[in-house]
């Protein structure tokens, strides 16, 4: 089933220009992992072929933070520490702003997804039993 949202939606909600640190690839199979993720909990009677808009934003960002993720992950593992005589030098914090920014939109996309999304079941944290007096009183 083809993705509700699009490379183009994606760069252009996010402001992505750069193709080079972003390629199309990593953009595309964020959006095909959103999209997985939405259709595990959208509700059965959504039109698919032409969703809500709102499904569509919901996909937008969800990819976008997706995106942002995959991002800061490859900026942990890509980050150098550079050491001249008695100074550090760090990237930077990169790596917060992106997750901070992935949380953001992920929050933001399930609350647009909310209200087309299957209704979770009940799960009970106790099983209330039987009462059983302690001390032999009725």
């Amino acid at each position: 089933m083809p993705a509700f949202t699009t490379e183009a939606s994606v760069r252009l909600k996010f402001q992505i220009a750069d193709t080079v640190n972003v390629p199309s690839e990593l953009v595309d199979s964020c959006i095909d992992t959103a999209h997985e993720e939405i259709l595990r909990v959208l509700a059965e009677d959504i039109d698919m072929q032409s969703p809500e808009n709102a499904v569509v934003m919901a996909e937008t960002l969800l990819a976008g933070a997706r995106l942002f993720e995959a991002l800061a992950s490859h900026d942990a593992f890509t980050q150098k520490r550079i050491t001249l005589g008695p100074n550090h030098i760090e990237d930077g914090d990169r790596f917060r702003a992106l997750t901070s920014a992935a949380a953001l939109a992920e929050k933001h996309a399930w609350y647009l997804l909310e209200p087309y999304t299957r209704p979770r079941p009940f799960r009970s944290c106790i099983e209330p039993t039987v009462t059983i007096p302690i001390l032999g009183e009725d």
